[in-house]
């Protein structure tokens, strides 16, 4: 984005220290609680560093560590943990069946797994990665997790998917909408995959665009102060993978962008708190002022929406594939050193984990980590666009 690669050095030990020993994206020390989510949401950004041609280092490439031979890895590895016995499909939302997650199968895992094949297709060609999209998708849409008037749901509990959580969040809605996208610039602008994007889209605006300011909401939580230590980074999602929209379906553009530079001005006036003048605050509709509220998720996503307002200068071009300017090697049979050791349910393994219930530290501990290493890559990458 600047052509500062100052951070470069970072962000690659960054990403070691994340992909783990075993190369499948699951730190030991997380592996009793780290969540299909958890390792989707990393996947994305080797995509992303993968896409848009983010230098990878001599060591990377010895070791198998390149950004496109890792979500090569998550795809095979999270393909296996597809589950046709309950729900007719799906992914669960934890890995590690001891624990409660594991009877849920939320709509950020199937999502981002959605997204990754679906970038994944676009970025390769691979027929194999598109029908993975798709059948993630069609899933989506049968189970009404993707309801018929295109609101997004939180997910389904196994056995049967008919119960839902109906909580809706900005980055299922983003995630749904980056992967359409990419469905959509993988089929030359297929007609089905652009009357995803529309219907997405509008349901993106009416769910979350506040319509006195404009401005993005996280509807679930931001009036009623009960946001979580995850949930003020959603937003950041959802502008990210919208700037990735009006880049890959580039007809997109003209209603995105000019709300993206507008919540921009709107996010940047919150950033006057204390104690340095420059925090940032979670509420992007009350003017400019602070509303009190701090923390890693609030300055994400006030980092995001105003670093992706960069494509208003230059709206295509950056984010790369195999056969235009991509140079990860591809390695489409990836499974990680212990080819999913960390499976850790009875399908894989011959035993099971003592039961471990996911604690709220876990989870916090899981989604700082993911945060940190996606802020470093916004902040001080060398991306391939300079504006």
């Amino acid at each position: 984005m600047t052509g500062d690669d100052t951070y470069n050095s970072n962000v690659t030990v960054g990403w070691l220290r994340g992909v783990s020993p075993s190369l499948d994206l699951q730190p030991d020390e997380q592996s009793f609680s780290e969540g299909n989510d958890d390792q989707g949401i990393w996947s994305i950004m080797s995509m992303e560093a993968t896409e848009r041609v983010f230098p990878e280092t001599d060591a990377q490439k010895t070791m198998g560590a390149g950004f496109l031979e890792i979500t090569q890895t998550v795809q095979n590895l999270q393909a296996r943990r597809w589950d046709n016995a309950t729900c007719g499909g799906g992914l669960r939302w934890q890995i590690n069946s001891a624990n409660s997650g594991y009877l849920y199968k939320n709509t950020i895992s199937n999502g981002l797994f959605f997204q990754m094949n679906a970038r994944l297709a676009r970025y390769t060609g691979n027929a194999t990665y598109a029908n993975w999209a798709n059948t993630t998708y069609q899933w989506m849409r049968s189970t009404k997790i993707i309801g018929d008037d295109f609101y997004i749901n939180d997910g389904a509990f196994v056995p049967d998917c008919t119960k839902f959580s109906t909580q809706r969040w900005t980055y299922n809605y983003g995630t749904v909408l980056a992967g359409v996208a990419a469905m959509y610039n993988f089929t030359d602008g297929d007609a089905y995959w652009k009357q995803q994007i529309d219907s997405v889209l509008q349901a993106t605006f009416a769910t979350f665009f506040d319509s006195a300011t404009g401005a993005i909401k996280e509807i679930q939580c931001q009036d009623s102060n009960t946001c979580n230590n995850d949930q003020p980074s959603f937003k950041g999602y959802l502008v990210r993978w919208m700037s990735y929209t009006a880049q890959v379906a580039p007809y997109t553009y003209a209603q995105i962008m000019p709300k993206l530079i507008a919540n921009a001005q709107l996010a940047a006036a919150t950033c006057t708190g204390q104690p340095g003048g420059n925090v940032c605050g979670l509420k992007w509709n009350i003017g400019a002022q602070w509303d009190g509220k701090y923390g890693l998720g609030e300055e994400l996503s006030a980092m995001e929406i105003i670093q992706h307002i960069a494509p208003s200068v230059a709206p295509v071009g950056y984010v790369f594939s195999a056969n235009n300017g991509g140079i990860s090697k591809s390695n489409p049979g990836a499974m990680g050193t212990q080819a999913g050791i960390h499976d850790r349910n009875s399908d894989y393994l011959p035993y099971r984990l003592p039961n471990y219930t996911i604690t709220l530290a876990d989870r916090v501990g899981a989604a700082i980590i993911t945060i940190v290493i996606i802020v470093v890559l916004g902040v001080g990458a060398r991306f391939t666009m300079i504006h």
